[in-house]
């Protein structure tokens, strides 16, 4: 018996003293919440408790991957986004994040959006002919986000089953991940079984895993972010000094990539010469374009408006590569035209401005701009 009784407050004791760490985590993170919602990781992105406590009343998500930045001066480093009484942002997404991974956390992070909006920058490279590899998937997929996501009982069932079934296949080769996503699915097909009581159990796990991943990280917060009164930005004056900053750092090249990128990457390419073969890239049936309907969708269930930024490429460097885009920015556009709860922000117009791009797929001066611009207007309209 007393062996019983010991065994009884040995679990006790580690309930009372997991729950009284995760309240000392809570209170860390919230010590500076805007921050937290600043500093770009991946641990930050994978915990959906944190991205609950970052997201406040007047934040917009911004979905994307690598041409996601953090806050900085805007005035004097234009390529960042805005940050301001009236609103403010949490970017989420780093390299190779696209739409199946955003879809997760839009599902994960749903009802912690007051203002019932999020913004999503998409781009041409996504849309390769296989979609994303296994491998990456493998390596930015949060078990505690997709728990989440399945716990969510405003999704449907449809786009449930869309996104568990294609990242089933994406794991074929991570067996271990697979394994466990399987029993996730079965949990949600009958909730009195041992996979539920499993499912739920890893739900407690990963929620404080990723948190404390957060936790360890939180002395290398920026304790001090510029802030702006968004209201009396002048966008025509900021393009302005965009203009000029990318002149700046476009000195080496007539493609108004930056220096060093130019140098490193794109030389060599440019002395072999024009390539006179055009071929069209990124409109073939590419998986990605299913798994951003399912992003689409899934915003649709939860009655979340959505900002589409169309993200171009170089033109210029890319037609210079024998590289056509026309059908995709057609092809992308008539998928978003697809739903009603989308505003869509078109920026293939500028394919060939200087400097709306900082090499040949980044997000530069006058991009950030036009983009920061788009985000107030649509965060601000009724």
């Amino acid at each position: 018996m007393k062996k019983i009784i010991s065994f009884i407050v040995a679990i006790l004791l580690f309930f009372v003293t997991v729950f009284c760490y995760k309240v000392h985590m809570d209170n860390a993170i919230k010590s500076d919440i805007a921050g937290m919602r600043n500093y770009r990781s991946y641990e930050r992105y994978w915990s959906s408790d944190t991205m609950k406590m970052v997201i406040e009343d007047n934040t917009l998500p911004l979905f994307g991957s690598s041409e996601l930045v953090e806050l900085s001066d805007y005035h004097d480093k234009v390529e960042s986004f805005l940050n301001g009484p009236e609103m403010n942002i949490v970017t989420i997404g780093g390299g190779f994040f696209q739409s199946l991974e955003h879809a997760i956390e839009l599902g994960a992070i749903d009802d912690s959006l007051t203002k019932r909006k999020v913004a999503i920058s998409i781009s041409a490279q996504w849309f390769g002919d296989d979609g994303i590899s296994g491998g990456v998937f493998a390596s930015r997929m949060s078990e505690d986000e997709l728990i989440e996501f399945l716990l969510n009982d405003k999704i449907s069932k449809e786009n449930k089953e869309y996104l568990v079934n294609r990242a089933l296949s994406l794991l074929e080769k991570y067996p271990t991940q697979r394994d466990r996503v399987k029993r996730y699915k079965k949990a949600f097909k009958n909730p009195f079984s041992i996979d539920y009581i499993y499912t739920r159990i890893m739900n407690a796990f990963w929620n404080f895993k990723a948190e404390y991943g957060v936790y360890k990280q939180v002395n290398e917060v920026n304790h001090n972010l510029p802030s702006y009164n968004l209201s009396e930005l002048d966008f025509e004056e900021i393009l302005e000094l965009a203009e000029e900053q990318g002149k700046q750092a476009c000195t080496n090249n007539d493609f108004a990539i930056y220096d060093d990128y130019w140098s490193e990457y794109l030389v060599d390419l440019y002395e072999k010469g024009e390539v006179e073969n055009k071929i069209q890239k990124f409109s073939s049936s590419s998986p990605e374009y299913d798994d951003l309907r399912c992003f689409l969708n899934v915003a649709k269930d939860l009655d979340i408006e959505v900002c589409a930024f169309v993200i171009p490429v170089n033109g210029k460097w890319y037609n210079f590569q024998g590289n056509l885009c026309d059908k995709y920015y057609r092809k992308i556009n008539n998928l978003l035209n697809e739903y009603d709860n989308v505003t869509i922000y078109d920026f293939s117009i500028y394919e060939n401005e200087p400097y709306f791009l900082k090499d040949i797929m980044h997000l530069g001066w006058k991009g950030w701009t036009r983009v920061n611009e788009g985000m107030y207007e649509f965060f601000m309209q009724e």
